[in-house]
């Protein structure tokens, strides 16, 4: 999922001064899951806008902000019901919701969270990054794990040898992954996968952005 982070609540003053009427927009999907960004948050930040003498128009939080017919469809047109009512959009779905809602409207949209990561969940209170989305996907001969995303170097071919007792040199709060790569190829009885490991010269031109999937019919 995708990790955002709320924004202080200062910050997010500092960003909507010069305007009155303010519709803000949450996402039940990563935003919710994160706690920092959900129904919940959005009502929360709404109460404290208030106080401020914001008059807020309208909270709505769709199952996933980043798909333009959740939050624009002729049964349900939040966007048409936000863009009549406010002077301003407060969104607090990740980067490409609050993106796609801006693209659609015709009032300025602003952000009150930061998008951090794409990330897992454990317990529904630790989130961990997991993933950059490189578009070059290795995990297949690394056990599953990836090495771009969870080793502070990106190293895709093996460790860079600073690690001690298994953990990272960079940070050793946490284990080197190339050790945890090695631990779970161990366990899957296949520890010859790593000596055997070839990982290609990275193809950049996979990560150049802004990329663009199409669903083939």
């Amino acid at each position: 999922m995708v990790v955002v982070r709320l924004k202080p609540l200062e910050e997010i003053l500092e960003t909507l001064k010069g305007f009155k009427r303010v519709f803000i927009f949450g996402c039940e999907l990563g935003s919710s899951r994160c706690k920092n960004g959900g129904l919940k948050e959005a009502k929360n930040l709404g109460e404290e806008l208030e106080k401020f003498g914001f008059k807020v128009t309208g909270i709505r939080s769709p199952g996933g902000t980043c798909v333009l017919e959740r939050i624009a469809s002729p049964e349900r047109n939040l966007l048409k019901e936000a863009e009549e009512s406010s002077d301003v959009i407060l969104s607090l779905a990740c980067g490409a919701g609050t993106q796609l809602i801006a693209e659609n409207v015709d009032i300025p949209v602003l952000t009150g969270v930061s998008t951090i990561f794409i990330g897992a969940e454990r317990k529904g209170k630790y989130f961990d990054e997991y993933c950059i989305a490189c578009g070059d996907c290795i995990i297949s001969k690394t056990g599953g794990i990836c090495p771009v995303a969870r080793c502070p170097k990106s190293l895709t071919a093996g460790p860079c040898g600073g690690a001690i007792d298994g953990k990272c040199e960079i940070d050793p709060s946490m284990p080197c992954i190339w050790y945890t790569i090695a631990q779970r190829l161990e366990k899957l009885n296949q520890p010859d996968v790593l000596l055997k490991l070839k990982t290609p010269m990275r193809d950049y031109r996979k990560s150049i952005y802004p990329r663009r999937f199409v669903v083939e019919d």
